[in-house]
């Protein structure tokens, strides 16, 4: 699968991932659609000390 992965400040890099494997008591989720938040933009940026890279 493919995965975008923060590195740091205004730095994303595309990913290979290897696909997720759920466990006895866990489920697998299809991801149809995302969305970007204004809170996601700061922490691009670098302005929120709750998101360190990776």
């Amino acid at each position: 699968m493919k995965a975008l992965v923060y590195l740091g400040p205004n730095t994303l890099e595309l990913r290979d991932a290897p696909e997720p494997v759920p466990e006895a008591d866990e489920l697998l989720v299809r991801v149809e659609a995302v969305g970007i938040c204004g809170s996601d933009m700061h922490a691009y940026h670098g302005h929120d000390s709750r998101r360190p890279p990776p």
